[in-house]
């Protein structure tokens, strides 16, 4: 998936989650270019509690469903 599609479910952000230590947060990636794929992302990141770099990224699935409720 990319965030292009991601986008057109309407979510906005990602889910990050740090293999090493499972610290996790959610990350905008609206100014992130349509094109790049979302597990890309993690490639990027570094974990911000233990400096961890294998971090896996989803789509914020949950931001979908509080947009719906709306």
């Amino acid at each position: 998936m990319t965030l292009a599609n991601m986008r057109e479910n309407g979510v906005g952000s990602v889910v990050a989650t740090c293999a090493k230590c499972r610290h996790e947060g959610v990350l905008d990636v609206q100014r992130w270019p349509a094109d790049t794929p979302v597990p890309d992302i993690g490639l990027k990141l570094q974990c911000s509690a233990c400096g961890g770099r294998d971090i896996d990224t989803r789509p914020n699935w949950l931001a979908q469903g509080e947009r719906r409720m709306w």
